[in-house]
């Protein structure tokens, strides 16, 4: 129990974030906490003159609660903030410093750069300028367009698999990731658009040997809006079907080494939108769902679940409190992301000798 008068860190931030959550903002690690409505009344009173106990009288005298129930959840409040480092005199959170890698469960992470807001702010800017509905419209148009005839020729006007080899799958590899680049940037625009500016970009190792571009995209949690959200994880799907379009046309109006080359492109276009809308992933399609749908962490929740089954733990109070409805459908979801993990990851491994001999031939040419 806190023995001294409780209060908030001077530095922290109290905002209303996605959907209009509270949030506390902590500037020195970067991190955001949610919290309930409830609880952020209860932060405004946390200024350092009022003891727990004081604080229980003072709201109980209000008429707000005096109930045991509410002692327990306050004393519950007061322990998380001090756990997490945002009351003066709990131990200080570590700052990040100068380390420029971080590690994600089979994602290690190096961040490349940190100055895409200042780059993208000036496009941000004009385009923030113009009518929100019709840029979606127009970017969802271009995309859907882009995607039909990208893949519209790969299926009928372009080489045949037996054809694909050489030079062109370096080429179009080196292409495939310039484009996951523009793919990445294309969020990092919509952010900057909406003010949540990106705080770094990187390059992600998946399953610690695939390469991947990434932003990081944790300032996200100021967007209130469900559309601003779900538009910010389409963002980069949309940008992939501008350019699916443009390497179709590529494709459908050139021969030899380049139509081989776009033809490689074409078919990486087609494997990234797959993962990059599968739900079972932490991908963009996935993050669109939670931000259209209001609930966040699903991934988390149904892990949690699968652990405290296997390893036969009580669950935490918010797990503990679902239906049983609600709990079998975390379940099933986990079950069905484990094993498409899985699977990726067999798949992967599975296609290093094809990328392998590809290689090779390209280079023995």
């Amino acid at each position: 129990m806190i023995s001294s008068p409780p209060k908030l860190r001077e530095e922290l931030e109290v905002i209303r974030g996605m959907d209009d959550i509270p949030l506390i903002f902590d500037p020195v690690t970067g991190n955001y906490h949610r919290i309930t409505r409830a609880s952020e009344v209860v932060l405004t009173y946390l200024d350092g003159t009022r003891t727990r106990d004081d604080l229980v009288d003072f709201f109980a005298s209000h008429g707000r609660s005096g109930s045991e129930a509410f002692t327990r959840q306050l004393d519950s409040f007061l322990a998380s903030l001090e756990k997490s480092g945002l009351l003066e005199g709990s131990q200080p959170p570590e700052k990040p410093g100068g380390n420029r890698v971080r590690t994600s469960m089979l994602m290690p992470r190096i961040v490349l750069t940190k100055s895409l807001p200042t780059v993208l702010e000036p496009v941000a800017r004009l385009l923030r300028a113009a009518p929100a509905r019709l840029l979606v419209s127009v970017a969802v148009l271009a995309a859907l367009v882009g995607f039909a005839t990208g893949f519209h020729t790969l299926f009928t006007a372009t080489p045949s698999l037996q054809q694909l080899a050489g030079p062109a799958f370096l080429v179009a590899t080196g292409v495939m990731l310039f484009l996951v680049l523009l793919h990445e940037t294309a969020h990092a625009l919509v952010a900057q658009m909406l003010r949540a500016p990106i705080r770094g970009l990187g390059v992600a190792l998946l399953f610690y040997f695939m390469p991947v571009a990434y932003v990081d995209r944790t300032d996200a949690y100021r967007v209130r809006a469900r559309s601003g959200r779900v538009v910010l994880a389409l963002a980069g799907i949309l940008s992939d079907g501008v350019f699916c379009g443009l390497t179709g046309v590529v494709a459908t109006h050139s021969t030899g080494f380049v139509q081989r080359t776009a033809t490689f492109v074409l078919g990486m276009q087609l494997l990234m939108l797959i993962v990059n809308l599968n739900p079972l992933m932490p991908s963009d399609g996935y993050t669109a769902l939670e931000a259209a749908s209001g609930r966040t962490n699903a991934r988390g929740r149904a892990f949690a679940l699968l652990r405290g089954i296997l390893e036969r733990q009580p669950l935490p109070p918010h797990l503990e409190n679902l239906t049983t409805r609600a709990r079998a459908a975390y379940v099933v979801y986990g079950l069905f992301s484990v094993g498409y993990v899985c699977f990726l990851a067999f798949s992967m491994i599975r296609a290093v000798p094809v990328s392998i001999h590809l290689a090779l031939s390209a280079v023995g040419r």
